[in-house]
């Protein structure tokens, strides 16, 4: 399972995975400050999508 739904679990796969991109509904959004911060720490890109069903998700690198 490479996508990870929910503030908690993208915070998780900034943390403990290999991320491959952060989706979110709000770019600004103060609930996603620490998710900004993990992923600029990391260089992983943050993508706005407005209609997403969740307010983030965290996408994992399938590794060879």
């Amino acid at each position: 399972n490479f996508v990870k739904p929910g503030v908690g679990e993208t915070t998780r796969v900034l943390l403990r995975r290999v991320p491959w991109k952060v989706l979110v509904r709000e770019a600004d959004a103060p609930e996603h400050a620490h998710i900004r911060m993990l992923a600029a720490a990391r260089g992983v890109p943050v993508v706005e999508i407005p209609d997403l069903a969740y307010s983030c998700m965290g996408l994992i690198k399938d590794l060879p």
